[in-house]
């Protein structure tokens, strides 16, 4: 958690919280790919942020409560609407399956994986095909509490599938295996979801309403400019795998009920969870 004290932000700070999720967000003088964004967005209205960093659960509830101006960067769903106003999209990330290179896998429907087994990270979100697949009882779901348990118990052989963005899933495999665990992992090209994720204002804050169109105004001048295309191509430059996958792209209209969505009581039941 960084240091960022809690309280009323000034008109010219906002207050974010997020967890790390490297390489889009982390706790870095950068911040990560989409926090740069996020900064520069801001700064083109003259909006500084002030970011603290938690686990993913806590950052979200603290922006849920109004205790915190807002969080970044989740996708857009129903649950989330009545306690949030959403950005326009910032970047599509894509999730794949990574198996083991000696039980390879091919799948084009929910059916084609019956009976494997899937590592899920607790409080994330992946996605109406798997959680479809998890209830219909093709699938049966494994859940650990991070990403790196999971590939731990797929390389062990104690899952058979684990869904992660695929630069993410790769990032985080050069960093914490060694390379002999490495090469034992293929991923699937097939995308099992595709979102865009997003900056959440809490509607609890009085003013986020305007600081949510400031910040697409100035995400808006970023991507006029190919500043966003140039953050991630600089990014890109320092990771040993593409920043994203081939294929299926997030649905533009994927956030069009989030309009007319009614805010909730200042009692939110809602945990959330990452992206």
């Amino acid at each position: 958690m960084s240091l960022a004290t809690c309280g009323a932000a000034s008109p010219s700070t906002i207050k974010l919280t997020s967890g790390t999720w490297a390489p889009y967000l982390e706790e870095t003088p950068s911040r990560g790919i989409i926090g740069q964004i996020i900064d520069e967005a801001f700064a083109e209205e003259n909006v500084t942020v002030r970011w603290g960093f938690f686990p993913w659960a806590r950052s979200y509830r603290l922006a849920q409560k109004g205790l915190w101006d807002g969080s970044a960067a989740w996708a857009c769903t129903p649950e989330r609407a009545p306690y949030f106003y959403f950005s326009d999209p910032i970047i599509p990330v894509r999730l794949a399956f990574f198996h083991r290179r000696d039980k390879p896998i091919d799948w084009t429907t929910l059916d084609d994986l019956r009976g494997l087994r899937i590592g899920l990270s607790r409080d994330y979100y992946y996605g109406s095909t798997i959680n479809q697949a998890i209830a219909d009882g093709i699938l049966e779901a494994d859940v650990a509490r991070s990403d790196v348990i999971n590939f731990r118990k797929l390389l062990a052989g104690r899952i058979d599938l684990f869904p992660i963005d695929v630069a993410v899933g790769r990032r985080l495999l050069v960093e914490t295996f060694s390379k002999e665990d490495i090469e034992q992992l293929a991923v699937h090209p097939h995308v099992v979801y595709a979102t865009q994720l997003r900056l959440l204002l809490s509607r609890q804050i009085p003013g986020n309403e305007a600081r949510m169109k400031q910040f697409n105004l100035g995400l808006q001048r970023l991507n006029a400019r190919g500043r966003v295309d140039a953050i991630m191509a600089d990014a890109a430059k320092d990771l040993p795998y593409p920043v994203t996958l081939y294929g299926d792209g997030p649905d533009p209209a994927e956030c069009d009920f989030a309009r007319a969505s009614t805010p909730a009581p200042v009692n939110p039941t809602e945990t959330g969870d990452i992206q």
